[in-house]
C-alpha cells in the first residue's frame, strides 16, 4: 500500500474516534496535529480483511483515556484498569466500525483484536500523531496510529530483528483484555438494531407464601436496603449497569453510575 493511503487511513481513523468520543462525552470533541504520548499507554491492535487488509496499532495515552473514563462513568479519582479497558474497547470499537464505512477502507472488514498496556516508544517507520481535544476533558488524548497495510493480498511477514517497540510491560499489573472478532465484529451488526426491554430494579426480597397473600394496600415490604444504595439495570434478567433514581422532566429517570464490561452486555443482548 503506498504511503499516501496508508496516511488517509490512519488520518479518518483518528477522525472517526474524534466524532465517537465527542458523543460519547457529549461535548465537541476537536482533532489536531500531536506528538506522540509517553510515559504510560494502551496498545490497540486493530486487524484489517477485504481488499485493505493488514492491522494498524493505535496507541492512547493514560491520562487522555482517563479523561474520557471519567467523563463516562462518573468515576473520580484513579480509574480502575478495567474500566479503561471498557472505553478504550468501546470508543475504538466505534470508530473502527465507521472507518470501514468510508471509501478509504475499501469495504475492509476492521475490528478491534486486543488492548494492552504498556509504556510504547513509536517506531521510526511511518505513524500519524494526533490529539483529540475537548473543553470538558481535564487532559487531551494523544492518539498516534501505524501499520501494516495491504491492498489485494496480506502483507508479507517480516523477518524478526528483534523486539516489538510498543508494548513494554508496566510495571504495575493490569488486566489484558481481548475480544474475539466473531463474537464482537461479525455478530454484533446484526444485533445492534434489535429493541430490548429495560428493567429497573428498586430492590428484591423473598416472601412466604403466607405474606404474600395477606398483602394488601398499606402494607410494606421490607427490601432490606438503604435509600443511597443504587439501583440495578436490567437487560434480559442480566444486571448491565447501576445508577441513582433521578427526576426528568417530572418523571422518574436513572443516572448511570456504572457499567458492566462491553462483553457482558452483549451477552445481555444475545439472551
Amino acid at each position: 500500500m503506498t504511503a499516501s493511503l496508508n496516511q488517509e487511513i490512519f488520518a479518518a481513523l483518528v477522525e472517526e474516534l474524534g466524532i465517537v468520543v465527542g458523543t460519547t462525552i457529549d461535548a465537541p470533541a476537536t482533532v489536531s496535529a500531536g506528538v506522540p504520548a509517553t510515559g504510560r499507554q494502551w496498545v490497540a491492535d486493530v486487524s484489517a480483511r477485504g481488499e485493505v487488509n493488514g492491522s494498524i496499532t493505535v496507541v492512547l495515552d493514560h491520562d487522555g483515556a482517563s479523561a474520557i473514563t471519567r467523563l463516562m462513568t462518573g468515576i473520580e479519582g484513579d480509574i480502575p484498569d478495567e474500566a479503561l479497558l471498557d472505553t478504550i474497547r468501546e470508543v475504538l470499537a466505534q470508530a473502527v466500525s465507521g472507518l470501514s464505512l468510508k471509501p478509504v477502507a475499501r469495504g475492509a472488514k476492521l475490528a478491534v483484536v486486543n488492548v494492552t498496556p504498556g509504556e510504547g516508544h513509536v517506531p521510526e517507520g511511518e505513524w500519524n500523531a494526533h490529539a483529540i481535544a475537548s473543553d470538558k476533558m481535564s487532559a487531551p488524548l494523544s492518539v498516534t496510529t501505524w501499520g501494516d497495510l495491504a491492498v489485494g493480498q496480506a502483507p508479507a511477514a517480516k523477518p524478526a530483528t528483534g523486539p516489538r517497540p510498543v508494548a513494554k510491560p508496566s510495571s504495575a499489573p493490569a488486566r489484558l483484555a481481548e475480544v474475539p472478532e466473531e463474537k464482537l465484529d461479525d455478530r454484533i451488526d446484526v444485533i445492534l438494531d434489535i429493541d430490548l426491554p429495560l428493567v429497573v430494579r428498586f430492590g428484591r426480597t423473598e416472601l412466604p407464601l403466607k405474606t404474600l397473600t395477606r398483602l394488601g394496600p398499606g402494607s410494606v415490604i421490607d427490601l432490606g436496603r438503604s435509600p443511597d444504595d443504587p439501583v440495578e439495570v436490567l437487560v434480559s434478567n442480566r444486571v448491565v449497569a447501576r445508577g441513582e433514581v433521578v427526576i426528568v422532566g417530572g418523571s422518574y429517570g436513572i443516572r448511570i453510575l456504572d457499567v458492566v464490561s462491553q462483553r457482558e452486555r452483549v451477552r445481555s443482548m444475545e439472551a
